[in-house]
């Protein structure tokens, strides 16, 4: 994966019903094409070059039908491990949370939801008639990814927007170009199975 000159954009449509997005660059070219497979049995997300599909580079899979608590393997073009996500178990019933790890099992960060307020107050205000369709604009959660020693090193925002996700990834701290690969992979899956906040 080339050109990731960051903050990376993302954006997909919340009225359609496939789950797919662009990735842009802070040049505004496409760095990825994401595509989840909507009637797999497990979790199964593939990433693109760009929306032709003729050049995948990734692929997500769960190890398991449902997500709790999942364990969310990488793998390059070459079908090589490059890492691992898993998500962490019952603490994502409050606060979203996933472990970001190496091809070795070893964790590089964790990307965790700032404020889980955010969310309650989404589910509670989206419930509400013609009001709920306002969410997206005014709760927007935010997902730090954070080194083993408390570091923030990215940072994964919502933008405010009615009918449409727009996210944007920021690189706060240094990391070296596998991990920038790595954790944009994490992000995108988050957006994925987390389509529905804000």
């Amino acid at each position: 994966m080339q050109n990731l000159h960051f903050p990376l954009s993302f954006t997909f449509k919340i009225l359609t019903p496939s789950n797919d997005f662009s990735v842009l660059n802070a040049q505004g070219e496409t760095v990825a094409y994401t595509r989840q497979k909507i009637f797999k049995i497990k979790e199964s997300i593939e990433i693109f070059r760009d929306g032709s599909r003729g050049e995948r580079l990734y692929t997500i899979k769960a190890d398991r039908i449902i997500d709790f608590n999942a364990n969310y393997t990488v793998r390059n073009a070459q079908d090589q491990v490059i890492g691992q996500i898993k998500r962490s178990g019952m603490k994502s019933l409050w606060q979203t949370s996933f472990t970001i790890m190496d091809a070795q099992g070893q964790t590089r960060y964790t990307m965790r939801e700032k404020n889980p307020w955010v969310a309650v107050l989404d589910g509670i205000v989206g419930e509400i008639p013609v009001i709920g369709m306002l969410t997206g604009y005014f709760f927007n959660p935010g997902y730090g990814v954070t080194a083993p020693d408390g570091r923030e090193v990215f940072l994964l925002r919502k933008q405010p927007s009615f009918f449409e996700r727009k996210f944007s990834l920021e690189k706060t701290g240094p990391a070296n170009a596998e991990d920038d690969v790595l954790v944009l992979n994490a992000a995108m899956m988050l957006m994925l199975l987390e389509r529905g906040d804000g």
